[in-house]
């Protein structure tokens, strides 16, 4: 999932050229490029999915801000990688809730203590008043349904250790240098 900025005080909500989302929308549409041509043969799809609730449910941003960003990311994405399709996490919403209530009823199988203590660190360092269980839930529920809907390989935005744990059996690639992880922060 690209998160929604959560400096829109300081950061704004239009995305500018100079800003790291669009430099790594840039390197990602290099390095499709360059896929492309040394494996003609191979097609590929290119889906990227706005974690718009996360923002709103989970971290209780602005609704219209997050929304805004969103349409912003839509439209350098459209221009950068016009190949690429773009979708938010709430056109899955109520799809997402047989897999939510899955994960919610077998806690214990998805997550340990120890990755939720370090869920409860990281909420309470964003300062933002957000569940931790919630956050994980709805994790679980978006590995599961990707995982089964598209069965993609996930380019991750994140440093290793941040999602090992809550993508499942999603399968991951890390390309993105140390600068350009999670654009949206």
């Amino acid at each position: 999932p690209w998160g929604p900025r959560y400096s829109f005080a300081e950061r704004g909500i239009e995305i500018n050229s100079q800003d790291k989302e669009v430099e790594v929308l840039t390197f990602l549409s290099k390095m499709f490029s360059c896929w492309r041509a040394r494996m003609p043969e191979k097609e590929f799809s290119w889906i990227f999915l706005g974690a718009d609730l996360y923002g709103t449910r989970i971290n209780g941003l602005d609704q219209l801000s997050v929304s805004s960003y969103f349409d912003w990311l839509s439209m350098w994405l459209s221009d950068l990688i016009p190949e690429a399709i773009f979708k938010l996490w709430s056109e899955f919403d109520v799809e997402a809730e047989a897999y939510r209530q899955e994960v919610a009823d077998n806690f214990g199988k998805y997550a340990d203590l120890d990755l939720l203590d370090r869920a409860e660190r990281t909420a309470k360092g964003m300062g933002r008043g957000s569940n931790p269980k919630d956050y994980l839930v709805e994790r679980f529920a978006e590995a599961l349904l990707i995982e089964e809907r598209f069965r993609p390989i996930k380019i991750s935005c994140v440093n290793r250790g941040k999602d090992a744990t809550v993508d499942l059996e999603l399968p991951r690639l890390y390309f993105l240098p140390e600068n350009l992880q999670a654009p949206w922060m």
